[in-house]
């Protein structure tokens, strides 16, 4: 069912609404438990990193960000790239009547992920995760705990594809919730028991409890995924081919890409600078979240609706729809800006304790970074659904050999702060190529506007 046929299906549509119409009413309407959800995990996240400060000594929780990062990035190379095939597998076989190619996307999907998390699990523990630990971070702690990391890697990668393939269904409410919100559920209840047994948890535990909440979701969602798949019709079909064909270019980019947030960046500092200095790098970035949460949660749903109308023709109202979600998620992202800006020591103690406050300037200089992105809008998103995901693979490739580049020229001298000026000057150099991209070769700006004329026009006024 595609989106005019959804919207007409419901109670006072009106007949002929336009596409851009139809996006309104999605995400003002049928998808309002998005905003919700969405904003719930950034608060119960914010609460559970606030936990983890209290809970773990300073080293241990810079040792548990990298940790955090490295699995993190396992499990992105670990999907190859079937995150994003999945919603685009589902969506199509879904909006043109083939059930049987969802189902088959759905089957590859977690086939090929299970093999690669696999495999880079085998390889963490075998050998690589231990050198790392001792040969770049410096850190027996994390030596210790490389069998756990592994675990972690492995549920990572499950819970990504367990959210996606809810997208690619466009179950964005489910796709929310096991994409991090019952993580973040369950975390709170755990790790709030302990800081209120004035627990002192090590590395290693830590780690695991943190491994435990994300699998118990998994199986929750691959519970449901599971009653889904078996429902659907068998027309139509897809070739393993297919699947990877997509997903190779996105999992390169979202390899390169991981140099581009925090992830590469967080790593050189760990390498390079004591783990106090990570600590209080991944705190900052950790509130960075907020800037663009009004922007994340309009890009949960928009993803499926830019390939389907894309399909159909109608970029005029596909521009209009994605130039006003970018302009409303700007003016809170800038207001949250300007709070950082102002009393981001303050909140840095509030939220993680009296030794955060040193992370201000780097809370200050990724937010506005993050703020640049939020007004380009979704050109990355529009790449990619809309079949030119090499360009933006080489676009984040560019991009991220410059950040990796400059971060290491400045991480000795400048420390965190000039790493977190280089990992937003590489954020700015790819959001303005997709940008720029985006218009060249799908002919659709996304970036926001400078009035308020895309404020009313979302709210229907």
């Amino acid at each position: 069912m595609d989106v005019a046929e959804e919207m007409q299906g419901e109670p006072g549509a009106r007949p002929g609404k336009s596409p851009a119409e139809l996006i309104r009413a999605r995400l003002l309407k049928g998808s309002s438990w998005v905003f919700l959800g969405m904003g719930l995990g950034a608060v119960l996240g914010l609460v559970v990193n606030g936990l983890l400060a209290r809970l773990l000594d300073h080293d241990v929780l810079g040792a548990y960000y990298l940790m955090f990062s490295l699995a993190a990035f396992g499990a992105q190379l670990a999907t190859l790239g079937m995150d994003k095939a999945v919603v685009r597998g589902v969506s199509a076989g879904i909006g043109t009547d083939r059930p049987g190619e969802a189902r088959a996307a759905t089957r590859l999907a977690f086939m090929f992920g299970a093999i690669g998390a696999l495999l880079l699990a085998a390889v963490m523990v075998v050998g690589l995760g231990g050198f790392l630990a001792r040969n770049v971070y410096h850190s027996e702690l994390m030596a210790g705990a490389i069998v756990f990391g592994a675990g972690w890697l492995i549920t990572m990668t499950l819970q990504t594809l367990v959210a996606e393939t809810f997208r690619g269904y466009q179950r964005f409410w489910l796709a929310t919730l096991f994409s991090g919100l019952s993580v973040d559920i369950l975390g709170v209840l755990v790790f709030g028991l302990l800081w209120l047994g004035r627990a002192h948890p090590t590395l290693a535990q830590a780690i695991l409890l943190s491994l435990g909440v994300t699998a118990a979701s998994v199986l929750a969602g691959g519970f449901l995924i599971w009653r889904r798949v078996r429902s659907l019709g068998r027309e139509g079909h897809l070739r393993p081919r297919d699947m990877l064909a997509v997903g190779w270019p996105l999992v390169l980019t979202s390899a390169f890409n991981f140099t581009l947030g925090t992830g590469i960046d967080l790593w050189v500092i760990g390498a390079f600078r004591p783990h106090d200095e990570v600590a209080l790098y991944g705190a900052a970035f950790r509130l960075v979240f907020f800037v663009a949460t009004p922007f994340i949660i309009a890009s949960q749903v928009v993803p499926p609706i830019i390939a389907e109308l894309y399909a159909k023709g109608r970029k005029h109202d596909l521009q209009a729809s994605l130039r006003e979600v970018a302009t409303v998620a700007g003016i809170p992202a800038s207001m949250v800006l300007l709070a950082f800006l102002f009393f981001g020591a303050s909140i840095m103690g509030f939220v993680y304790g009296g030794f955060f406050r040193q992370g201000a300037t780097v809370l200050a200089i990724l937010s506005v970074a993050r703020l640049y992105a939020v007004c380009t809008g979704n050109s990355g998103a529009l790449l990619m659904m809309t079949g030119h995901q090499k360009t933006m693979m080489y676009i984040t490739m560019v991009s991220a050999v410059f950040g990796l580049t400059t971060e290491l020229l400045v991480v000795r001298p400048y420390g965190m702060v000039g790493v977190a000026v280089a990992t937003s000057l590489a954020q700015v150099l790819q959001n303005t190529l997709q940008l720029v991209y985006g218009k060249r070769r799908v002919g659709i700006w996304s970036h926001a506007e400078l009035s308020l004329r895309p404020v009313r026009a979302l709210l229907g006024r």
